[in-house]
C-alpha cells in the first residue's frame, strides 16, 4: 500500500478492509511484525508484507537509482559505494544495533563520520518544494541504505521519522536471493493484484527499466493470459480468476496518494481523461477522491476545527440527490472510523 504519508495511508486500508481499525495496522507494523514500511516501487514509501520485503527491495527500482546515488555522491565529494557501505552505513547500523534512531540522529552520525574522514560534512540544501535553502549534512544515506536493504522506516517519534536496521526489524534473516528472480516475483505480484494490466502500467507502477519488465514478462509468459480488451494495447493477467470483474462498492472514500490512483498509467478505468488534472495536481500532488461505483466522481479536502472536521466535496460531474446522500452516509461511516464528527459540504 502506498504510504508516503503514513497516517493518511491508514484510510486506504479502511477503504478496503471491512471493520478495519488503525490498531490492526500498528499491531503488525513493528519490529518482527507482519508489515514493514520502506522505499520501493515508484521510488515512494510503501507498507508491504515483511515476508515480501526482499522481493520489493531487491526486485524493485533500486538498481536504477544506484547510478544517481553514485553521481550525486561524487558531486558532493563523497567516495564510492564501497566506501559508503564500509565506513558510513555499516558503522551506523552497528551504532543503532537493536534499536531505532531518529532522522536527526542519522544526520548527526553522518556529519561526525564524514568529518572524521576529512570529507565535507555540511552543505546548502534545497529540500522538496521549498524555495528557501537550508544547511544540513552533505550525505545521510537514508535512501540508499533503504534501497540496499539495510534500513527500514520504524514509525515516528513526535514529528521525526524513526529508522532501524532491516536485520533487527525483520523476523527472518536474509537468504540469498537473485535480484532478477525478485523482479519476476514483483511483477507477478503486481499483475495478480492489479491485473489485467498493460506493459505501460507495470512500468508506471514499478519504476523499473523497460528491459527489466520485458525480462520478467518473458519469464512469466507461460502463465500469463494476454488480451486486447477492445484496445490496441496488450493486457496481462493470470487467467480467468484474476480477470473476473468485482462489483465495486457504491461509494469509496480515498485519501491522498492512494494506491489505486498510483497503480495504473492508464487512468481511464476509474477517471475520465478531461478530469485527470483535478486529481493529479502540480508538484506531484494526488488529491483525495470519492468513487461512485468504482469511478472518480469528486475530490475532497478536509478542514479541521474544534468541532471536528469538514469534508469539502468538489464534484467532477453533476451529482443527483441519491448520490449525495450516499456520499454523506459513507462519510458518516468514515467519521465512526475516525472517532470524529464530520460534516459534509458540496461545492457548486
Amino acid at each position: 500500500m502506498n504510504s508516503q504519508d503514513l497516517l493518511e495511508s491508514y484510510s486506504s486500508f479502511w477503504a478496503r478492509v471491512d471493520g478495519f481499525r488503525d490498531s490492526d495496522l500498528t499491531s503488525e507494523l513493528r519490529p518482527r511484525g507482519g508489515l514493514v514500511r520502506t522505499w520501493t516501487v515508484r521510488s515512494t514509501m510503501h507498507t508491504i508484507p515483511s515476508k515480501d520485503y526482499w522481493v520489493y527491495v531487491l526486485g524493485g527500482p533500486g538498481r536504477r537509482f544506484q547510478p544517481w546515488f553514485d553521481r550525486t555522491a561524487k558531486k558532493r565529494g563523497i567516495p564510492d559505494r564501497d566506501f559508503r557501505v564500509r565506513f558510513l552505513y555499516q558503522p551506523f547500523l552497528d551504532h543503532i544495533k537493536g534499536r531505532a534512531a531518529t532522522s536527526n540522529e542519522v544526520k548527526q552520525f553522518m556529519i561526525e563520520r564524514l568529518t572524521q574522514h576529512g570529507l565535507r560534512s555540511r552543505m546548502k540544501l534545497q529540500r522538496g518544494w521549498s524555495s528557501t535553502p537550508t544547511h544540513g549534512p552533505s550525505w545521510t544515506g537514508m535512501s540508499e541504505m533503504s534501497y540496499l536493504g539495510l534500513l527500514v522506516n520504524a514509525g515516528r517519534k513526535g514529528s521525526e521519522s524513526l529508522w532501524m536496521g532491516s536485520a533487527d526489524y525483520l523476523a527472518a534473516p536474509r537468504t540469498p536471493l537473485d535480484p532478477e528472480e525478485c523482479t519476476v516475483e514483483l511483477v507477478r505480484k503486481y499483475i495478480e493484484r492489479y491485473g489485467p494490466v498493460t506493459r505501460e502500467d507495470i512500468l508506471y507502477w514499478s519504476f523499473l527499466r523497460k528491459d527489466q519488465v520485458d525480462k520478467a514478462l518473458d519469464a512469466l509468459e507461460k502463465e500469463l493470459t494476454k488480451e486486447n480488451l477492445h484496445s490496441s494495447r496488450e493486457y496481462f493477467s493470470f487467467g480467468e480468476d484474476s480477470g473476473e470483474p468485482v462489483e465495486p462498492p457504491r461509494v469509496t472514500i480515498l485519501p491522498e496518494f492512494d494506491s489505486l490512483m498510483m497503480g495504473y498509467r492508464d487512468k481511464s478505468r476509474f477517471l475520465t481523461h478531461d478530469r485527470i488534472k483535478n486529481v493529479f495536481g502540480s508538484f506531484a500532488a494526488v488529491n483525495r477522491t470519492i468513487l461512485l461505483d468504482g469511478f472518480v466522481a469528486a475530490t475532497w479536502k478536509r478542514k479541521k476545527d474544534r468541532a471536528g472536521m469538514t469534508a469539502n466535496v468538489s464534484p467532477l460531474r453533476p451529482l443527483i440527490a441519491r448520490e449525495r446522500r450516499s456520499i454523506e452516509e459513507e462519510f458518516a461511516n468514515y467519521a465512526e472510523y475516525q472517532a470524529a464528527k464530520i460534516s459534509v459540504k458540496f461545492k457548486r
